[in-house]
């Protein structure tokens, strides 16, 4: 089976859904407060095509109160949400 995406756009897929995520963090929790931020995403062939995953870590000051588990669930979903607008234009082009 020929890949679906060649490697330059799959790593344009992944970044555009890495970015969503750091943008949807950095829109809720002033930079100054977070200690860290890792956003990973990965694709896998699958017997449907591609599964892409995203997994979002945050720590943050310790003044801050706030459910960061939801937050980072948010942020993945942002990024899976990005990665399928991108993923829908490329298979338009």
């Amino acid at each position: 089976m020929p890949p679906l995406f060649s490697r330059k756009e799959l790593e344009e897929i992944c970044l555009a859904g890495e970015n969503a995520a750091r943008e949807y963090v950095l829109s809720v929790l002033d930079r100054h407060l977070i200690r860290s931020l890792n956003v990973r995403v990965t694709s896998e062939r699958s017997g449907s095509g591609l599964d892409f995953n995203a997994d979002v870590e945050i720590e943050v000051d310790p003044v801050v109160d706030m459910d960061l588990e939801r937050l980072a669930e948010a942020a993945a979903d942002r990024a899976l949400e990005a990665i399928d607008e991108k993923v829908r234009a490329k298979r338009v082009a």
